[in-house]
């Protein structure tokens, strides 16, 4: 006799787990080897054998469980080192040519960091000879402005110190 799973039995199950069962089987399901097969990347079938299967059944079923995972781990242990096997090699290919890379950079960076040392160091002491020059000019004209200024302010405080010295004198004497 036919065994059916009906969707009302998976209302624990996950909400996407239940909504696969309806895109695929409709509201349920006749349970066969060869349906299993088709779907088995589909369902966590943990949670169908902890909540669907008597306890017998679960015994059996976690029984080849536990023999497949180890088979697998067996599995994808001899792939884990055939891996590094393959990779191994590959790495140390490829560093070796990444560290002779690096240093090639190094040495290109470390010329043109001398190189824009050099031309940095005669910009700078051009920079400065102008700057110096110009420096030099403008304390010349400002020497020369100055004394200008100087006199004239000397000569202008001079009449302002007579102009004071008459007014003081005139108020004075009309006091």
């Amino acid at each position: 006799m036919p065994k059916t799973i009906k969707l009302s039995q998976l209302g624990e199950a996950c909400y996407w787990q239940r909504t696969l069962f309806k895109e695929k089987f409709g509201d349920e399901v006749k349970v066969s080897v060869a349906l299993a097969r088709r779907v088995a990347k589909d369902f966590d079938w943990d949670w169908a054998a902890d909540h669907l299967l008597s306890a017998p059944a679960l015994a059996e079923y976690n029984k080849v469980r536990d023999l497949a995972w180890a088979e697998y781990k067996k599995v994808r242990d001899l792939a884990w080192a055939d891996y590094n096997k393959a990779r191994d090699p590959a790495l140390a290919d490829y560093e070796k040519v990444r560290d002779l890379a690096r240093a090639d950079y190094n040495k290109v960076r470390d010329l043109a960091r001398a190189d824009y040392q050099k031309v940095r160091d005669l910009a700078w002491a051009d920079y400065k000879k102008v700057c110096g020059l110009a420096q030099t000019d403008y304390e010349t004209v400002r020497g020369l402005a100055w004394a200008d200024y100087k006199k004239v302010c000397d000569l202008a405080w001079a009449d302002y110190q007579k102009v004071c010295a008459v007014a003081f004198a005139k108020a004075y004497l009309t006091d």
